[in-house]
């Protein structure tokens, strides 16, 4: 706007202050005028309405209309309190009643008068409709529940049953070559796979062994074993079993071995690793869109999302571990052959108790060891460990 600086275009007339108005119900900006009446304790605002049209279809001028806000009912628009128009400062307002609406003054003696008289210019407007917000919080609380332990489980059982080998073995791999850089010591270096001749052709015999013994195809399982201290092992999406050198070393024969991977081969065979790898895809989605980018979100969501796989992942171990209890007896190793090793880790690490028990992605080892010995009690016919002594010997090498 260019302004002749001889004239105050917001200056008072006759008909009161002139200012801006947003009625709240349109973003137009109306010309208006502004008074206070003495001794009432509101402020009058008059504008000219829109124009319309009458009942012959003529298009007519708008009416005046008038509002009146109560002083008390008076606020500072939040952040706008303290703009300035040129070298003078100009106030923004609204109504607790109409809180949409703006009215933008100019005139620095109406301003003036404004903040003398409205006692509650940067009072909080109160809450209104706490059980309308309440019940909205609720809701949305209750469609995200819905969707990460209803809808997201659903989706991805489907989606793990449907999804082509070779995808699942390229998600498999690639996930794979990630363990192997996460866990490498150099930053060049992935871990290092563990090939020995002797221990490899002892690993093939005992995969053979078993998955001859499942209901799985040969080619379904690919067994490797990593060069780490770790004792673990685990199954990844396109039936790739990965077990640590740790755990062989922890192993007291190779019975306890074959029980683990006879767990992980009940993983491949129910696509656990898919399913979980979906599931924890799309929760991780929908959380973060819920929590947003703000400070200490992220550790929120990763806590939250780690929670709600853990307790998948709680209930297929479960399933896992029976599906090793059925499996074993078929290649002449007892059920309860999954129990010395828990023990052993249970008496060198202990067991995950309270908080610690809910995050865990196993099942208590004391209720596993409970259930190994629970299986192998029908379990009475002879046995013979899975591989002989010098193969044995030779898969304990496997790194070397």
């Amino acid at each position: 706007m260019t302004m002749n600086p001889q004239v105050n275009p917001w200056a008072a007339t006759p008909e009161g202050v002139r200012c801006e108005f947003v009625d709240g119900k349109t973003a137009k900006c109306h010309d208006a005028y502004v008074t206070m009446p003495p001794g009432e304790g509101v402020l009058e605002v008059r504008y000219l309405g829109e124009p319309r049209e009458d009942i012959w279809g003529k298009v007519v001028s708008g009416e005046t209309l008038c509002v009146s806000w109560p002083l008390s009912q008076l606020r500072h628009v939040e952040g706008q309190h303290k703009l300035r128009w040129g070298k003078v400062s100009m106030g923004v307002f609204t109504t607790v009643m109409s809180p949409t609406a703006r009215l933008y003054v100019r005139d620095g003696v109406l301003l003036s008068e404004i903040k003398a008289a409205a006692p509650n210019l940067t009072r909080r407007a109160p809450v209104t409709g706490k059980g309308r917000i309440a019940g909205l919080i609720t809701g949305a609380v209750a469609s995200v529940l819905l969707i990460v332990f209803v809808l997201i489980p659903a989706i991805a059982d489907q989606l793990a049953m449907r999804l082509p080998v070779e995808g699942e073995r390229a998600l498999g791999d690639k996930t794979y070559e990630r363990i192997r850089e996460s866990f490498s010591q150099n930053d060049y270096i992935p871990i290092r796979e563990c090939t020995n001749d002797a221990g490899f052709e002892a690993l093939t015999q005992m995969q053979e062994a078993l998955i001859g013994a499942s209901d799985l195809a040969p080619e379904a399982v690919r067994l490797t074993v990593l060069d780490f201290d770790m004792v673990n092992a685990f199954a990844l999406p396109g039936g790739r079993i990965v077990v640590m050198r740790g755990l062989i070393d922890e192993a007291g024969g190779p019975d306890e071995v074959a029980a683990v991977i006879a767990h992980e081969i009940g993983h491949v065979a129910h696509r656990d690793p898919t399913r979980h790898a979906l599931r924890g895809v799309g929760t991780f989605g929908v959380l973060s869109l819920v929590f947003g980018d703000f400070a200490g979100g992220t550790v929120v969501l990763l806590g939250v999302n780690q929670l709600v796989n853990a307790q998948y992942s709680q209930e297929a171990e479960s399933a896992a571990d029976a599906y090793a209890h059925a499996l074993l007896p078929k290649v002449g190793v007892s059920p309860g052959a999954l129990a010395p090793l828990f023990e052993r880790l249970k008496e060198k690490y202990g067991d995950s108790e309270g908080l610690a028990s809910h995050l865990a992605s196993h099942p208590k080892l004391g209720d596993r060891v409970d259930r190994a010995h629970a299986a192998a009690v029908g379990f009475d016919q002879d046995t013979q460990p899975i591989l002989s002594e010098a193969a044995w010997s030779d898969l304990r090498a496997i790194c070397d």
